[in-house]
């Protein structure tokens, strides 16, 4: 039914997608039936703790794992290594109270995979700044100390760009940032 969708966007990306599903399908089907109990949060957003029952919410055609389209548009390209079809900076916009941090915090940066780190920041008039520099000196133990916001990102991107290993020895996780609130 997803090949045979009218809109353009409700159907395959590509013929690669479409290969995969059918390949998957061939293998058997695989039923499930869960039963999700949805906790309201009147005019909070929903968060990591949602997780579980948020995609329910979410409406469109799903892939084989039960996400929509939302979803694995961003986790694709977020997770995507080739810097070809990932992007630097990406932007969510929408009228106030449309759902999109909750499709965030409780849709995809869940999801992601443990190649990449999400740190999630809300922004503030006088603590931005000082919220992601905070943030990444947690999550980059070899992060230097005595460097601005520039040349912090800059000295991140150096890393990514030359692979240089953690000091565990594995590559350098992929970071995403994501500023919630930036009006």
């Amino acid at each position: 039914m997803k090949a045979l969708s009218k809109r353009a966007a409700d159907r395959y990306a590509s013929g690669n997608e479409f290969a995969d599903d059918l390949s998957h399908w061939q293998q058997g089907p695989e039923l499930s039936i869960r039963e999700r109990v949805i906790v309201p949060k009147g005019l909070r957003s929903f968060d990591a703790d949602d997780a579980d029952f948020f995609l329910d919410l979410l409406p469109g055609p799903r892939d084989r794992d039960g996400l929509p389209e939302s979803i694995r548009f961003w986790k694709k390209r977020i997770e995507e290594t080739d810097p070809e079809p990932t992007f630097s900076v990406g932007l969510i916009y929408g009228p106030s109270g449309c759902g999109k941090s909750s499709l965030v915090k409780a849709g995809l940066i869940p999801r992601l995979s443990n190649e990449v780190v999400a740190i999630y920041i809300e922004a503030t008039p006088d603590e931005t700044e000082t919220r992601i520099l905070r943030a990444l000196h947690k999550t980059v133990a070899d992060l230097p100390t005595d460097i601005t916001l520039p040349e912090t990102f800059a000295w991140l991107r150096r890393r990514s760009v030359s692979g240089t290993a953690s000091a565990a020895g594995s590559p350098a996780p992929k970071i995403v940032i994501v500023l919630d609130q930036f009006e």
